[in-house]
């Protein structure tokens, strides 16, 4: 019982102490009025309609992916990318029997003076894109060109698939 009793008051000495000691705690009633200010200055208005909101885009994001067109010509898959302001040496391309991949960037010119823009839509950076083909094709054999900002990819087909007797020796 005494052990409690004991404990108990050095609770209220420890109690009455943090209420007038100095240091980091002191000021933390003023701190926390200060931060709800902050807070309801900052909640003021309609920000919580959503008809204000603008919906992000990937140039928000600062990421790109470039539209594509996949085309089968027969004997050859024809894919065809946007690349506006592409240059063709900021291109790769592999291609595999089933898929092409496209990696391609654009570069920001640099301007000692700042530019006042009032609305920014074109992105710069890079971006990788992989497309899946509808058939298998030869990926050795593909040709790559940019012509007019659209990348035109075209991929033989392979050989017919299928089943393949094997001769056992």
């Amino acid at each position: 019982m005494a052990k409690k009793a004991k404990n108990k008051e050095k609770g209220k000495a420890i109690a009455k102490a943090g209420k007038t000691a100095a240091g980091p705690l002191a000021n933390f009633e003023k701190q926390l009025a200060d931060l709800e200010r902050r807070f309801d200055a900052l909640l003021e208005g309609n920000w919580l309609q959503p008809a204000q909101w603008e919906m992000p885009t990937l140039a928000d994001f600062d990421m790109q992916m470039p539209r594509v067109d996949v085309l089968d010509k027969g004997k050859k898959i024809v894919v065809r990318a946007e690349l506006p302001g592409v240059k063709k040496e900021d291109v790769e391309v592999t291609a595999t029997d089933r898929s092409v991949t496209i990696k391609a960037s654009t570069k920001e010119e640099k301007k000692e003076e700042r530019e006042n823009y009032v609305q920014r839509e074109i992105v710069t950076g890079s971006y990788v894109r992989t497309i899946p083909l509808p058939a298998e094709v030869d990926g050795t054999k593909a040709k790559a060109k940019v012509k007019d900002g659209i990348l035109h990819v075209i991929l033989p087909k392979a050989g017919k698939a299928g089943t393949k007797k094997v001769e056992v020796k």
